[in-house]
């Protein structure tokens, strides 16, 4: 009983810790950037150059150690997906992909 209290005990500590380094906003951030981004070649729709380096440089480099590790998994993720994705699916999410891509100034 005292090993799984002190379990528990040492999980809600590590628990609160990610809680509070956790940046959901940021998060959220690096997940759509990393969609954007991983399906833009699919996709078909073009992203600006400069406009993307510039995003990486002033937005997802100063994200939280957490989320710019998600960004990268984001990325390499949306890939793999849209490969087992039908058609429809593949159509639904380019095109909120595009979208996304403009609202954060990305495309030309």
């Amino acid at each position: 009983m005292r090993l799984l209290l002190g379990a528990l005990l040492v999980m809600a500590a590590g628990g609160t810790s990610f809680a509070q380094d956790f940046n959901q906003k940021d998060f959220m951030l690096a997940n759509e950037a990393g969609q954007i981004i991983g399906s833009a070649d699919l996709c078909g729709y073009k992203l600006d150059d400069a406009k993307l380096t510039a995003f990486m440089e002033n937005t997802i480099a100063n994200l939280d150690d957490t989320s710019r590790m998600h960004f990268t998994n984001a990325r390499g993720a949306q890939v793999q997906l849209a490969k087992m994705m039908s058609d429809t699916e593949r159509k639904a999410q380019c095109a909120l992909q595009a979208k996304l891509a403009q609202k954060y100034g990305l495309t030309p």
